[in-house]
């Protein structure tokens, strides 16, 4: 019968193992070697089999695709390079700047020999050339002794030859002087050059006869720099306390327009700048504070205001000498009296106040005496004497009194910045009103008693005193906004600089689909309904090609290749086991020797530390000596 027959294996199907189908009775034979491969595949890493089946196929290709894969990949690495490198500048430092024609000329003629790329700025302001060259080509020019120009400073009376006049040393010192000047002024932050001028007279013998030397210095700034007066008045006590018999009244500066910049001696003349800093401050502080209070109300950025002070730096000093009354509740108490009493006779005066009487006395006459007889016969009597009207008593007494009066001595001094007046205007913006039914936000006024109350809080700020004449106005005006220049978000430099990056990226990742999809995916990868196609082509075949077998296999033939399926399925599965508990038992093998290892280390290091323990405990003079030298050779100095 059918069954019973046994057809001979040919030599292509000898490896072949059957596989039972459906219930048993019918079995496919499958090549050993593509059973054992597809176990090898699961096994092998997938990415070395992906590249090694891309490998194959690309082989497997014909010249005319193989060119066209070339030719995509070839166009694929331009567009890399195209997109690198275009948005890359060569990076270029300035080597000088600011230098002369002549001097320019011998730095391009030096580069040109030394084989050094190089450009100019615009405008030709400055040399630069890459920046990784840029140290060594400065080395390189400055052993040429380029640049020449530039500040000539006392390195100039370095070169003095014997010989030398004194006229001619005057010169030098003198322009080593002015470079000196002139490199200690460009020092100055805003200061980019400086040119000094000094003009020294010749030293006469005689006093009158001599002049005061003077100094012109010639700035060129920085763009958008500025001096302020400080660093002017700076500048010109700098130049003046170099050159003697110099002040800084002598000092003249300009800049490179024309303009003076030395401060005028006759216009800050009773002037203080500390003065002047001080009344900025205190007007700032009081405008800070009066926005402080009222911004709270009105909102940020809805208050502006300015405070003007007038103060007096005036300094008085006043000595006050006054006196008090002594009333009769309070007499006063007596410091010295004096009394004088004068008696004595005076003579009487006769005669008509004149001319007549006016006279000098005349001569004196001797007496004639008579001897007649009776009484008064004996006495003597003047002939032609003056006419005497006789003597009068006079008495004279006078006392002086001198009391002690209240005396009161005041010295007042007056202190610097006395605030004389305080000034302060505050504008506020209308308030903002939100229309319950539209929604719509409107700008109100403030009401006046909104606006009385925000006076008494701006005079309360400034503190307002109306005996001294202060006054504060504060106004309630609708602000102009500022007007905004929106700049289109397309013009603007950073998303410009934001769009070329993007862009690269775009052209990188364009091309790459282009590649991709165009060249690669149809060369390498063919649609999927060929390859499905063809699978099931092969897979009727392999049926077909089955079903025969089996047709002519007998069951104990199918049975015996079933058999030995299983056991090389079996015998892989061991092998897969076995490797495994190889791996696990290698892994705990280690795993014990490092804990060994450890455990060794530990222990070695507690026997070390018990060592240590015992040897202090047993001798610690030789421990204390041990510890005596460290810090002995801790506190040597280094040689």
């Amino acid at each position: 019968m059918a069954d019973n027959v046994q057809p001979p294996i040919q030599a292509a199907d000898a490896n072949a193992a059957v596989v039972n189908i459906g219930g048993g009775s019918a079995a496919a034979a499958v090549p050993e070697s593509a059973s054992v491969n597809s176990a090898q595949k699961g096994l092998a890493p997938n990415r070395t089999q992906a590249f090694q089946d891309l490998a194959t196929r690309v082989k497997s290709l014909p010249i005319a695709q193989k060119a066209i894969l070339g030719g995509g990949a070839l166009f694929f690495l331009l567009v890399m390079l195209f997109t690198s490198f275009s948005g890359v500048k060569d990076d270029y430092r300035i080597l000088f700047s600011n230098v002369d024609e002549k001097d320019s000329a011998a730095i391009v003629a030096s580069l040109q020999q030394m084989g050094v790329p190089y450009k100019f700025t615009e405008g030709g302001g400055a040399l630069m050339v890459p920046a990784k060259t840029v140290h060594e080509t400065r080395l390189k020019l400055a052993g040429q002794g380029l640049p020449k120009s530039g500040f000539v400073g006392f390195e100039l009376l370095e070169n003095q030859k014997l010989g030398t006049s004194q006229f001619v040393e005057q010169v030098n010192y003198q322009r080593g002087l002015e470079g000196e000047l002139a490199k200690s002024i460009s020092a100055l932050t805003p200061v980019k050059t400086a040119r000094v001028h000094l003009a020294v007279p010749k030293q006469s013998a005689f006093v009158r006869e001599q002049q005061r030397p003077t100094a012109s210095v010639v700035l060129t700034l920085h763009p958008g720099r500025f001096l302020d007066k400080q660093q002017a008045l700076a500048i010109t006590h700098l130049v003046g306390s170099s050159v003697p018999q110099m002040g800084p009244q002598d000092v003249t500066i300009l800049d490179a327009e024309g303009n003076l910049l030395s401060p005028n001696p006759d216009r800050t003349e009773g002037l203080n700048q500390s003065q002047l800093k001080y009344v900025q401050e205190l007007e700032a502080a009081l405008s800070k504070r009066v926005a402080g209070i009222l911004e709270p109300i009105t909102g940020k950025g809805n208050v502006k205001a300015q405070v003007t002070l007038d103060m007096d730096f005036n300094e008085l000093a006043r000595t006050q000498e006054a006196f008090g009354k002594n009333t009769p509740p309070s007499p006063g108490t007596i410091r010295s009296q004096q009394s004088i009493n004068l008696q004595g006779t005076t003579p009487s005066t006769g005669g008509i106040p004149g001319a007549l009487t006016n006279q000098p006395p005349p001569n004196a006459q001797a007496p004639i005496q008579k001897g007649a007889a009776g009484p008064g016969a004996n006495q003597a009597r003047v002939l032609n004497a003056p006419g005497d009207g006789g003597q009068g008593q006079t008495t004279r007494n006078e006392l002086t009194t001198n009391y002690e009066v209240d005396r009161t001595i005041e010295y007042l001094k007056r202190a610097k910045g006395e605030l004389r007046r305080v000034s302060a205007a505050v504008v506020v913006n209308y308030k903002n009103q939100t229309d319950t039914k539209s929604g719509e936000v409107k700008q109100i006024p403030y009401q006046p008693a909104e606006l009385q109350q925000m006076i008494a809080l701006a005079r309360d700020a400034v503190g307002f005193r109306q005996e001294r004449g202060d006054s504060v106005s504060v106004a309630n005006i609708p602000f102009t906004p500022e007007p905004v220049e929106h700049v289109p978000f397309y013009k603007d430099a950073g998303f410009i600089e934001l769009a070329k990056e993007f862009s690269k990226f775009a052209i990188i990742f364009g091309a790459l689909a282009i590649f991709f999809f165009v060249v690669v995916k149809p060369i390498l990868f063919p649609p999927l309904v060929e390859v499905v196609e063809e699978e099931q082509k092969l897979e009727d075949e392999i049926d077909e090609r089955m079903k025969a077998e089996l047709a002519m296999m007998t069951p104990e033939i199918r049975e015996k290749k079933r058999m030995e399926m299983e056991l090389i399925r079996e015998k892989k599965r061991l092998e897969e086991e076995e490797k495994r508990r190889a791996a696990e038992e290698e892994r705990r093998i280690a795993e014990e020797e490092r804990k060994r290892k450890a455990e060794e280390a530990q222990r070695e290091y507690e026997d070390l530390v018990q060592y240590a323990k015992d040897f202090v405990a047993k001798d610690p003079r030789v421990v204390a000596n041990v510890f005596k030298g460290w810090m002995g050779n801790d506190a040597k100095p280094a040689a």
